[in-house]
């Protein structure tokens, strides 16, 4: 913007007493990593190496491999 464009918004933001809005920044907290422990078995079921595999078959039915 120029300076003359400002300072005419500057007066009529004075006239109509118009605020502009302010933006807030966040309070920098340290954040806490949560650790959570895994089971061996809960890492395999959810990464789905026990679940079923599936393939096409002839004819382009899905069956179980």
């Amino acid at each position: 913007m120029s300076d003359q464009f400002r300072a005419q918004l500057k007066k009529y933001k004075k006239k109509h007493g118009i605020k502009t809005p302010t933006t807030k920044t966040p309070n920098k907290q340290q954040v806490r990593k949560r650790t959570e422990d895994f089971s061996h078995g809960d890492i395999e079921e959810l990464m789905g190496i026990n679940r079923t595999t599936y393939k096409r078959g002839p004819g382009g039915a899905i069956r179980r491999k």
